[in-house]
């Protein structure tokens, strides 16, 4: 069966995770401790899943980064935190699950993780939002504890716009007073309206946060009651932190469950979920070009896209792979795809202006160029936006009606003052930060027709491509 990003073999798909008439379950002990501890949990999740045939996941910490304390446990860190996590998933054939902290762990993980979470007390972390989802992988954002239901419209907005629609949201209580919390259990079905798959937090809603004297306290005996209310209420899925003994966990032990008690739970909520889920809610959208908070982003963009006239391409690192191969008497040799360059072709045949601005100087780009038929061609320009001015100027149109693709820092003034901006996966923080899109190809192996493809196809024109060339 497919995983959730389609890349590895796993147990559950996410068109699983999606498919209502079963509930699907995110269990594992707060932080990793041990090897042999997560090994242990994880095995009886995955027991679980196999006898109820259920989707489930398993989650577990590298790093808990807001603990109350400076003495708390936070974990084994990132390196030995995803060597067990890998370990999980190749003994057991089930997903896993954690969170990060900052935007840099996005992608060191992403090699790991089939979901990446984005804890509720960074729920809106622009940055780190943005970063967890360029990686391509399936998002578990878990709504703040100061949050409305509502406001996690915005969140969602924000990982939409950078390519991401595989994304659960997660409910996990809010705060009332000082430490304790309350859960409002309407919120899950005015979180389903956004059209995702939305989770309840059992555990973390029993916790009292910073209660217990530099550590959090809780009470787990209230997570059952509140886990089959919630899965009433509509909930998709349940997570619950799970420890073999709570009661000497390192971290979220008041709150945790006993990993005794986790099946008995699963197959009650199982019971409730098939009553729940057999009464439809009619506010709930379809697919993801349905969804409210998601349309708003896709008609901006695609409005966007209809007004481009002229494409803006950085050399280096765009139309090659970034490689500069040095012969002697000065030869230089740069690697070009083919497939690229018939985008570009099209491009200036359904009458797309194309320019190419390189802060290097080479006979390579000058020969490239003139075989694909681009006119405006500069080299060795490290301050390109002048340049861009220039050429807009020259043709006629608006910043509005730009699309520049770049992967460096020197390509960000450009890439501000366009329309629309793009960059490849293996750019810098700094670009990916920048861009208003992120291509799922690398640079030099078919970024640039990705773009040409999304801009045609926004302006209708490639219908008549295919009928052009496709017969």
């Amino acid at each position: 069966m497919d995983s959730l990003n389609g890349e590895r073999t796993t147990r559950v798909g996410w068109r699983n995770l999606c498919d209502s008439s079963r509930l699907f379950l995110i269990a594992g002990p707060c932080v990793i401790e041990s090897e042999s501890i997560v090994m242990k949990v994880a095995e009886e999740v995955a027991r679980i899943g196999a006898l109820h045939d259920i989707p489930v996941l398993f989650k577990s910490s590298f790093d808990k980064a807001n603990r109350t304390s400076i003495d708390s446990f936070r974990g084994p860190g990132l390196a030995k935190g995803m060597e067990i996590l890998s370990k999980v998933r190749e003994r057991y054939g089930i997903p896993v699950v954690s969170d990060i902290h900052v935007p840099e762990q996005a992608g060191l993980v992403s090699n790991v993780l089939d979901v990446i979470q984005i804890p509720a007390f960074l729920s809106r972390q622009t940055d780190l939002l943005l970063a967890a989802a360029r990686t391509g992988k399936a998002i578990n954002i878990k709504k703040g504890q100061f949050q409305a239901p509502e406001d996690m419209k915005h969140a969602i907005g924000k990982v939409v716009s950078a390519g991401a629609d595989q994304i659960l949201i997660t409910e996990r209580g809010s705060s009332f007073g000082y430490h304790d919390l309350i859960v409002d259990m309407r919120s899950i079905p005015n979180m389903k309206k956004f059209g995702f798959p939305v989770v309840f937090d059992a555990t973390h809603s029993a916790q009292k946060p910073s209660a217990a004297d530099g550590k959090s306290g809780g009470n787990r005996d209230v997570a059952i009651p509140l886990a089959m209310a919630a899965v009433a209420a509509g909930a998709d899925g349940v997570f619950i932190e799970t420890h073999p003994d709570p009661d000497s966990a390192l971290c979220d032990g008041p709150n945790s469950l006993n990993l005794a008690s986790l099946e008995p739970l699963v197959a009650k909520l199982i019971q409730i979920h098939s009553i729940s889920c057999s009464q439809p809610n009619p506010d709930v959208q379809g697919p993801i070009a349905s969804k409210p908070c998601v349309q708003s982003h896709i008609d901006e963009l695609t409005n966007k896209l209809a007004r481009i006239r002229l494409i803006i391409f950085d050399v280096d690192g765009i139309l090659t792979d970034g490689r500069i191969t040095v012969g002697n008497n000065d030869m230089e040799i740069k690697s070009f795809d083919v497939r690229d360059g018939h985008g570009i072709k099209l491009a200036k045949r359904f009458g797309l202006e194309v320019a190419l601005i390189t802060g290097r100087s080479s006979k390579a780009v000058k020969w490239r160029a003139s075989d694909l038929g681009i006119d405006h061609v500069y080299q060795g320009i490290w301050d390109k936006k002048p340049v861009l001015d220039r050429i807009v100027q020259q043709i006629g149109i608006t910043n509005e009606e730009v699309a520049v693709v770049g992967d460096d820092i020197v390509d960000i003034p450009m890439m501000r003052s366009a329309a629309l901006s793009f960059t490849v996966p293996e750019a810098p923080m700094e670009v990916l930060r920048e861009a208003g899109m992120v291509t799922s190809h690398a640079g030099g192996k078919g970024a640039a027709r990705e773009v040409v493809e999304m801009i045609l196809k926004a302006q209708g024109k490639w219908s008549d491509v295919m009928k052009r060339y496709y017969k």
